[in-house]
């Protein structure tokens, strides 16, 4: 049996951060690039646990792994996985594959996700990535899922006045959140969008109240719809838009679009976008990025085009 002539050893920050972003960028930068300071972002995300190939001292492949815990089943993720280009179809992507699943089957994971929650660099397979498409159907994974991120240039986006009429109408008020609101906003994403309750935490614990983005009921005070929203102004930490060097430093994001179920048929989505892209214009937003969307005919009433897509999948490890 021939012997390998790489070894492939855990991921230390400290020593491999610079050759593992010089990877990424001969491997996959031509479609995907990334500045250092998101790059390390994704990677030291919740549970992170990496790993490196070397030969001769140097990275020629990396793979990257995170965990999440919905209730109290645990889904591993495999964030990134990446191949020196002359590394190429000689096993070592096999290898690398094989390692990051032996250690999240040994780390009690029940699922495995191709892409992460939060932070991520993608929430599938890139389609422009037609090699990682080709290796991973070449195991089984079943890529017939289809999401999109989508973009608009906001500088010149208006809002037809009709949507805030209608939002008139209806007593809706859509407004920036204040500290005093987030006690509500919580309790309503844990009522009814609980996946998305970490997501609203985060901001509200980073002070991002501003990014909050509330629809109540006037004639009542209930929150019936909620936005998350993102800025260059954002704090730091927050990873909601990290392909500027695509998409601009002016560039902004919402997302976590939603409407309580018992409200839905009064106009209060399209409106929350609406708000939102109103406010981040207002911010000096350029390009407004919408990522891991379905539903892409809602968004396209306002004038956001599918930008990148991806493959999502799921399995039982």
């Amino acid at each position: 049996m021939q012997k390998t002539a790489w070894t492939i050893q855990p991921y230390d920050t400290s020593n491999d951060a610079d050759a593992v972003f010089a990877l990424w960028q001969s491997a996959v930068g031509q479609y995907w690039p990334i500045e250092m300071r998101r790059f390390r972002q994704v990677l030291s995300g919740p549970f992170p646990q990496h790993f490196v190939a070397k030969e001769n001292g140097q990275v020629i492949g990396f793979v990257a792994t995170a965990r999440s815990l919905r209730g109290d089943v645990w889904t591993g993720h495999l964030l990134a996985l990446l191949v020196a280009p002359s590394w190429q179809r000689k096993g070592l992507g096999s290898a690398l594959y094989e390692e990051a699943l032996q250690y999240l089957r040994l780390a009690g994971m029940r699922y495995l996700q191709l892409g992460g929650l939060s932070p991520r660099f993608w929430c599938g397979v890139p389609v422009n990535l037609v090699p990682a498409q080709s290796f991973f159907r070449a195991r089984e994974w079943d890529l017939s899922g289809t999401v999109y991120d989508l973009v608009q240039d906001l500088h010149h986006y208006a809002t037809p006045p009709a949507i805030y009429r209608r939002m008139t109408a209806e007593h809706i008020a859509i407004e920036a959140a204040r500290k005093p609101d987030v006690e509500d906003i919580l309790s309503f994403e844990q009522r009814e969008f609980p996946n998305w309750l970490m997501h609203y935490q985060r901001c509200a614990r980073l002070g991002d109240y501003q990014d909050l983005l509330v629809a109540r009921d006037q004639q009542d005070g209930r929150v019936v719809g909620t936005t998350l929203m993102y800025t260059s102004a954002s704090h730091p930490e927050r990873t909601d838009v990290i392909w500027q060097p695509l998409l601009g430093k002016d560039a902004g994001a919402m997302g976590a679009v939603g409407v309580a179920s018992s409200e839905r048929g009064r106009g209060i989505g399209i409106a929350l976008v609406a708000r939102a892209s109103d406010l981040l214009k207002g911010r000096g937003v350029g390009n407004c990025y919408i990522d891991w969307v379905e539903l892409t005919d809602f968004y396209a009433k306002l004038g956001y085009e599918k930008w990148r897509s991806y493959h999502t999948s799921w399995r039982e490890l």
